[in-house]
């Protein structure tokens, strides 16, 4: 009957999740309330070591004759180094008289006699492999306690149950404290972008009102393209501020909202152009938007400024998409063309649009004809 009686309290216990909850010592109470009546003992208690093994303070006492409860109570090496050298081997430690054994000598007068112990078993506690205290059930009284095998089978098991329940806390802990962590850089990247972008749309406002004190059209354009490089940088960090994602950015929202930009900033040109615009939805991470950005300010820019010299306007075509496991961008502008051996043509940039094409390991290449310009790269996929 008893053999049946442990079984069914260590399934009973062992669904307990004893460490789950915040109120540990009314559980621990619960916890040990149980098995002191099913081992038939008085006492219970989980004692934890120091990091060098020194010392070890109780994490609960329980004492089945008062129903109490108590805790924090230091028992040192240098008290029962006997004991401490016991324990240190790992193993079940069984002393069936406390008072008549040398290794729970020095025990006796601060420990064993108080509480009236005459008889403990105790079991190591194992963190990840190493062991990190003991749980100890005591006999008081007079007369010792035999720990049969079944016994000690039930009181290993509670062990492993419980230090299950300790490496599970303690998991819980350290996830927690990883996610506060997390959480908190989280907040400081978005704040780090939101600030770098508020910054950038300072210096892009400052470039801007410079172009506008410019006394030739040489410079008002060098300041321009400087504005449009700075603010095609800013909004990277303004997607990334509005996005939980740090690394990869939504290429269709950016390029949207950088196209609509250089839109707005050239609609006072008296020109009628427009954007059509055929961008897939994938990302890309902030190392390949920049650049690209950069580029595709590049050249969108160099077709509102010197494709369209009338004020009929015309049409700039936008392609970005994934094939065959490159990003292929393409934009064409219907517009007048250019001649390809006219030495003039630096102003398209020829020089940055190569060295950001070079981080990305892009190639690319312009066609010039009566019908416009057609700017094609290709990159590989990340």
């Amino acid at each position: 009957m008893q053999e049946i009686d442990l079984l069914q309290e260590l399934n009973t216990i062992s669904k307990t999740h004893l460490l789950q909850r915040s109120e540990i010592d009314q559980i621990m109470i619960e916890f040990a309330g149980r098995i002191t009546r099913s081992l038939k003992i008085e006492r219970m208690s989980v004692w934890l070591f120091n990091y060098e093994k020194r010392e070890m303070t109780s994490l609960g006492e329980y004492d089945l004759r008062d129903d109490s409860f108590s805790k924090d109570t230091v028992i040192s090496f240098s008290s029962c180094p006997e004991y401490f050298s016991a324990l240190e081997k790992d193993e079940l430690l069984y002393v069936e008289n406390v008072l008549e054994s040398p290794i729970t000598a020095g025990l006796k007068e601060s420990y064993s006699i108080p509480a009236n112990i005459i008889t403990l078993l105790d079991i190591p506690l194992r963190f990840e492999g190493q062991m990190i205290g003991v749980m100890c059930f005591e006999k008081t009284g007079d007369e010792v306690k035999v720990f049969d095998s079944k016994e000690r089978f039930f009181a290993h098991a509670i062990s492993m149950v419980f230090s299950s329940n300790l490496e599970a806390r303690k998991r819980r802990a350290l996830q927690a404290h990883l996610d506060r962590e997390l959480q908190e850089k989280e907040t400081l990247l978005k704040e780090i972008h939101h600030r770098v972008k508020n910054n950038l749309s300072v210096v892009s406002s400052l470039v801007n009102m410079q172009s506008s004190k410019a006394k030739d059209a040489y410079h008002k354009e060098l300041l321009d393209d400087c504005r449009g490089k700075i603010q095609s940088i800013a909004d990277i960090h303004d997607i990334v501020y509005q996005t939980s994602s740090f690394s990869d950015i939504s290429v269709r929202k950016y390029f949207s909202q950088l196209l609509q930009e250089i839109l707005q900033f050239y609609d006072g040109d008296e020109k009628s152009i427009s954007i059509v615009m055929n961008i897939e939805d994938f990302e890309l991470s902030t190392q390949v938007l920049i650049p690209l950005g950069l580029i595709v300010n590049e050249v969108v820019t160099n077709s509102f400024k010197h494709a369209f010299p009338s004020s009929e306007g015309g049409e700039v075509s936008f392609t970005l998409i994934r094939e065959d496991g490159q990003l292929q961008l393409n934009i064409i502008d219907n517009g007048k063309g250019f001649d390809e051996d006219d030495e003039n043509n630096a102003r398209l940039g020829m020089e940055i649009i190569h060295d950001l094409a070079d981080q990305i390991d892009a190639t690319f290449s312009f066609y010039s004809d009566e019908d416009g310009v057609t700017f094609l790269l290709k990159a590989p996929l990340e």
